[in-house]
């Protein structure tokens, strides 16, 4: 069974790649890279690489020739990306490879969304409607929408899976630049609200099991939506302290009696302050807006469907993902200073 991943040297493509190749090497993977991809782990592995630029679609028919399935995880994670960007790179480019799949008669196409595309939800389901709040959840949104539509038209055997955000050892993202953050910030000391509203996260290991069982029972996922995340979503507040907590942080102190709108002015401040100290999420520019709405998600399908299991609690999970951020240096001057 031949199979192609988009995406295979990203947080995902390269744990899912990895996973399979070891437990089910009856597939012959080709993993689709960019240029600039740094593919070591993959040469390791002795698979067979192959050039895939989202913004190259003449290159799309070549790449998934002969492939029996497709496993498409490139997209521009960018939370603050132009809406150009976006659009070309997340939905014309998702188009024009599932076209290519149909006009090359692939067998099977997964496509990694995102929970994003629901967006600020309470107990979402794969029924529940769409409501994303960023750029970036509304383009996942648009290509899910596209990808239905050629499924219902044109027999697509597709099915879309939608992981919550994703933390652990390999992270680049959300969770790597909270504990960034809460590690670095001068700013971690005082948080300007309860933290009670909620985000949901899942560790890597479990989205790969998710992926990984849709891929082997693919029949019964055709034409699909599935969740991929925890049991339980985690507030605010669980997270800061949680990650204070792996760090050996001094726990911060949340303000619970001053309202939201009172820090509004100095959000311009904060975020100029946390981008020259070269730190993102979670002080954004809409943050004030994003952490009024709570997003928490069900996994009920994947549990029924396919028997998956989210196996590794949020703070095992920071606990690895620290111990892997110290090892590969991104910690290395707080932990100096925590050893002298």
């Amino acid at each position: 069974m031949r199979l192609f991943v988009t995406g295979a040297s990203g947080f995902i493509g390269t744990a899912f790649v990895k996973a399979l190749h070891k437990t089910h090497p009856e597939f012959l993977i080709t993993c689709g890279v960019r240029k600039s991809s740094d593919v070591e782990e993959l040469e390791k592995m002795g698979l067979n690489l192959v050039l895939f630029e989202l913004n190259s679609p003449s290159g799309f028919m070549s790449a998934v020739e002969g492939q029996d399935i497709v496993v498409h995880f490139a997209a521009n994670f960018n939370f603050l990306a132009s809406e150009d960007s976006l659009f070309k790179q997340n939905i014309l480019a998702t188009k024009d490879l599932a076209y290519a799949c149909l006009e090359k008669k692939v067998k099977y196409f997964i496509y990694c969304s995102s929970l994003e595309a629901l967006g600020a939800v309470v107990d979402g389901n794969e029924e529940s409607s769409y409501n994303p709040d960023e750029r970036y959840g509304k383009s996942k949104m648009e290509a899910e929408k596209l990808l239905l539509d050629l499924h219902a038209e044109k027999n697509l055997p597709v099915t879309i899976v939608r992981p919550s955000g994703v933390f652990g050892p390999g992270d680049n993202y959300v969770l790597r630049e909270f504990i960034e953050s809460l590690d670095r910030s001068i700013l971690n000391k005082i948080i300007p609200f309860a933290g009670e509203t909620t985000l949901h996260f899942t560790y890597i290991d479990d989205i790969v099991q998710g992926f990984s069982k849709i891929l082997l029972e693919r029949e019964k996922c055709v034409g699909e939506i599935i969740h991929l995340c925890s049991d339980q979503p985690q507030t605010y507040r669980e997270i800061i302290v949680t990650i204070t907590d792996k760090l050996q942080r001094r726990k911060p102190f949340f303000i619970k009696f001053i309202p939201l709108f009172f820090y509004r002015p100095f959000w311009p401040f904060i975020v100029v302050f946390y981008r020259w100290r070269g730190l993102g999420y979670p002080y954004v520019p809409n943050a004030m807006k994003k952490i009024r709405a709570s997003r928490s998600y069900s996994n009920l399908k994947a549990k029924k469907l396919l028997g998956f299991q989210s196996r590794t609690d949020f703070a095992t999970g920071i606990e690895k993902e620290v111990e892997w951020m110290r090892e590969e240096g991104i910690l290395k001057k707080r932990l100096q200073k925590t050893i002298e």
